[in-house]
Order: C-alpha cells, then structure tokens, then sequence
C-alpha cells in the first residue's frame, strides 16, 4: 500500500511471500492414488494365490482409509500408493499341473515359417504421451500435474525436465504402471513461457507443450 516503494522493495516482498506460500504445506493430490485403487478393484482375484491377493486386499484397505482421510500427507499417499502398486505387481498367477499320458502327439499342419518370426526391429518404438498435449497457462504460485504414459516401452523410465528451471519448478508425484505422474510450479513472471520435455533413454528429448506464467 507504500506508493513510494521502490521497485526493489517489491520485488524483495513478492519473493518472500512466494517462498512463505512454497513452504507451505501442500495438500497431496490423490488422483494417482484414485487411479491406483479402481485398478486393483477391478483385478480378477481368480487367476492368482490366496497369499498374494490376500497381500493386495490388505494394501488396498489401507489405501482406501488414506483416500478417505483428509489429513492425509503427501509422503502416507506416496506410501499408499507404492505399496498398493508392489501388492499388484506381486500377484503369482496359480499354476496348474499337465496330466500326463502314455503318448505324445504333435502338430504338424501348424508350424510356423520365417513368416511368422517377429523381431525386435519390427516392433513399434517406444514413446511417452502425455495428457496435455496444447499449451497451458499457469498463474504465478499456482501447479500442474502433468500424467505421462510409456508406451511400447515397459520399465522405461521417462526424465522430465522443463526449458527453464526459473520459470518452472519441477517435482516426481508418483508412478502406476507405465503412468508416471510429474508436477510443476509457476515460478517466473507473467508472459515468461517454457517446454515441457520428455526423454526416454537412448532418444532425444520430446516437447510436449509449453507453459505460460499468466
């Protein structure tokens, strides 16, 4: 309300208060969270062990009591989350045994030629999508998760980086599967704009989009 501030006096106070609201404690965003909990209720329990569901039906109760709390921190989602994927991942699938006979048979109207060898070459190459694919516009102090999916490429891990780390804060959310979710803060001054890059390994980096401080 000083209408002789300097300009240096008001550039000081905003980057104190953008400091104050940055240590503030940031209420956890559960979508992954959600996500994670609808897969693994849709899990058909039949094809796998009882140890191994039942390690899974215990992982998602407890997931279920931290989407319902409300005082839930960022680092009990992240937990819920990691363990919910780990009981998932760990499903043994039940194995049955071959009766055995007296004879053997095989099929020789069924055999494959060269035709039918598929090699790694022909095979598509991996990719990541992500879920904003047009330019974004973020106030200053204010987020975006961003969701980028693997695909053709299980066990690739994505970096993600953005152009200009002064514009842009970034942070690792959490991963589900070939989801990997990222979260960044507007950081910069108005009209300021940056990429948002991908790069799975052994390629170049992927623009996405670009991120404009409003």
């Amino acid at each position: 309300e000083n209408d002789n501030a300097t300009q240096e006096a008001v550039d000081e106070k905003a980057e104190e208060l953008l400091n104050a609201i940055t240590a503030l404690r940031m209420i956890p965003n559960k979508d992954a969270l959600k996500d994670l909990i609808g897969k693994a209720e849709a899990v058909n329990t039949s094809k796998y062990t009882a140890k191994s569901v039942a390690a899974m039906q215990k992982a998602l109760s407890n997931a279920k009591v931290v989407l319902n709390n409300e005082a839930a921190t960022e680092e009990e989602v992240k937990s819920a989350v990691e363990a919910l994927e780990a009981s998932i991942q760990n499903l043994e699938t039940k194995t049955t045994t071959a009766k055995k006979s007296g004879s053997t048979s095989r099929n020789v109207s069924n055999t494959y030629g060269a035709a039918g060898v598929v090699s790694a070459s022909q095979s598509a190459a991996a990719s990541v999508r992500s879920d904003a694919a047009n330019a974004i516009t973020l106030n200053r102090g204010s987020m975006y998760t961003f969701k980028m999916t693997v695909v053709n490429g299980n066990g690739l891990a994505p970096s993600f980086t953005v152009g200009n780390g002064s514009i842009l804060k970034t942070q690792f959310v959490s991963q589900i599967g070939n989801d990997y979710y990222y979260r960044v803060y507007a950081v910069g001054t108005p009209s300021q704009s940056t990429g948002v890059y991908t790069t799975l390994p052994g390629q170049n980096a992927k623009l996405h989009c670009t991120v404009t401080i409003g």
